[in-house]
């Protein structure tokens, strides 16, 4: 079912489509899905939660090493191919953790189908409108502003350098693709969908929802909509920190997500 490429890099054919996998530790599932930026890969915060579960961090349909199938279009599309790639891994009683938009695909995911789904983890969540604040523009800002969007204060986030450096010109062949495939499953709606509301009103899947307090893309008045949405679900707010909570404070997102699945 998969091939190796490196120590935790693999791929796996779902539906026909070869998806770039990175994957470790053992123990539980744990399922990752990323956010309009695409796959960074294995990252330490991924290496932190494979001492307890077995990770699985895929490139979605569209993005990094993962062809899009002609079907996938929309949010909705991304969904129905992440199952097939659920029922390809053999998931079962797995935590399904999303961030951005992946956090807004794991809603969703949710929605569609709770059965196997033993926890849920929203990460700085697209997918809901706010309705006393903005969903900051990502799509048509340049890389630079993206990622002063992105973070508080960049300098409390390990290995700062790596995103200030300049990308060399493979990484941006692949930035220019995943911003397209994002904006392709993003823009109308801006990301955001209006029924998901009334979709979650029937989740009853335990739910962590993890906000950065000032995060400047999407505000954490949208974390408080997903948490009232919910039925069983609880926020919890990162002070200091902007949109990538598992990057600039990884001690206090992973003790968040370490108490909250120790009791679930």
């Amino acid at each position: 079912m998969t091939t190796a490429e490196s120590s935790n890099r693999t791929s796996i054919s779902v539906l026909g489509s070869q998806v770039e996998m990175f994957s470790g530790g053992s123990g539980p599932p744990l399922l990752f899905l990323h956010g309009a930026g695409g796959n960074a890969g294995w990252q330490p915060y991924h290496e932190e939660l494979a001492r307890s579960y077995t990770v699985y961090v895929p490139s979605q349909a569209g993005f990094n090493g993962t062809e899009r199938p002609d079907w996938v279009y929309t949010i909705t599309d991304l969904c129905h191919f992440n199952y097939s790639m659920v029922e390809a891994l053999g998931l079962k009683d797995y935590v399904l953790m999303g961030s951005s938009m992946g956090g807004w695909v794991a809603a969703e995911m949710a929605a569609m189908s709770r059965a196997d789904i033993k926890a849920l983890i929203l990460v700085g969540a697209a997918g809901i409108k706010p309705e006393n604040s903005q969903i900051a523009e990502i799509f048509m800002v340049s890389a630079q502003t993206r990622m002063n969007q992105r973070f508080h204060d960049i300098s409390q986030v390990p290995n700062a350098e790596d995103y200030q450096r300049d990308p060399t010109p493979e990484e941006q062949l692949v930035a220019h693709s995943n911003q397209e495939m994002a904006s392709r499953l993003c823009w109308r709606p801006y990301l955001h969908n209006p029924s998901l509301p009334h979709y979650l009103g029937r989740v009853d899947t335990p739910t962590l929802v993890v906000w950065g307090r000032q995060d400047a893309i999407i505000p954490v008045e949208c974390g408080e909509l997903f948490e009232k949405a919910m039925p069983n679900a609880q926020l919890h707010v990162i002070d200091n920190c902007g949109h990538s909570p598992a990057l600039e404070k990884p001690v206090e997102f992973l003790a968040a997500v370490g108490e909250f699945l120790a009791g679930v």
